[in-house]
């Protein structure tokens, strides 16, 4: 079962991998770093002729892009990318998807996946599929906050925390969903608010790939009673690691009863196999 659900909404929709917005970003950086500046620039209009756009930070400071943005033409495609991105941002609304193995919505295990930065809810919960075939119930949100015109991100904070304890609320009130059978996962910028979230209702939470940011304060997280159960999934090359490490050493230090796994040969990504990685590590997380 495929749902997506927004304000008592629910429709069924099919789910999709692809995300050709990201392929003609990258076609733009790759042609910049040739010294292709036109070939570059015209991939980025080709985007935004079939009305898309482009995230305006990336376009302002990534170095990829650096011979790009020294044409005159630039300028109106990051001004016209800045202007959708705000009527994007004024329009859109949370969303929540849900994958459940049976016919029932809610089954006894649970888990809540929060999506990284520059994701879908559609197109990250493919990575987290299979565990569906293991009796997992998938809940994925989707942040109302746009990244670029094909995905979104938690950039502020105070609005993804309240979004996603909606979410968890409605679960609980409205949908039957049993606390003692959850665990909130996370990856990337996604994992912090995991974390801080299952913190917060007292269930287990799993970091994936985390992007703590830089200066992170930990003491909520450390404030954890013992009991409570949380696990990191890491990259084995992953510069995030260095503050990921020091976040787990609090942790530990605090009576935490902390799991580990690492990914071997993996950066800041999620491996081809990741489904199998994040099993194994759920499973460190035995539910009441």
């Amino acid at each position: 079962m495929h749902v997506l659900a927004s304000a008592g909404i629910i429709a069924v929709i099919p789910l999709h991998t692809g995300q050709p917005l990201h392929a003609l970003y990258n076609k733009a950086c790759q042609l910049s770093l040739l010294g292709d500046s036109q070939g570059a620039l015209a991939a980025l209009e080709a985007g935004l002729e079939e009305g898309a756009w482009f995230n305006p930070g990336l376009l302002a400071s990534d170095p990829d892009l650096r011979a790009a943005r020294g044409l005159h033409a630039a300028a109106a495609v990051l001004s016209e990318c800045e202007d959708r991105r705000r009527l994007r941002l004024a329009s859109s609304r949370p969303l929540c998807l849900v994958l459940s193995p049976s016919s029932a919505l809610w089954d006894q295990q649970t888990l809540l996946v929060l999506h990284r930065r520059g994701d879908s809810a559609r197109h990250f919960a493919e990575r987290w599929r299979p565990l569906v075939n293991e009796g997992w119930t998938l809940v994925v949100p989707q942040s109302s906050q746009p990244w670029d015109s094909a995905s979104w991100c938690w950039d502020d904070m105070d609005v993804a925390r309240r979004e996603v304890r909606n979410h968890l609320e409605e679960c609980r009130a409205r949908r039957g969903l049993d606390l003692a059978r959850l665990i909130v996962a996370g990856a990337s910028e996604g994992a912090p608010l995991a974390a801080e979230t299952a913190n917060e209702a007292g269930v287990p939470w799993l970091c994936v790939i985390p992007s703590f940011p830089r200066g992170y304060d930990v003491t909520a997280l450390a404030a954890v009673p013992r009991h409570t159960r949380g696990a990191f999934l890491t990259g084995e090359n992953d510069p995030e690691n260095v503050r990921t490490r020091l976040v787990v050493e609090t942790l530990e230090s605090a009576g935490a009863s902390i799991a580990t796994r690492t990914m071997t040969g993996i950066g800041h990504e999620l491996p081809e196999d990741f489904s199998r990685h994040a099993s194994v590590v759920l499973k460190s997380l035995e539910l009441g």
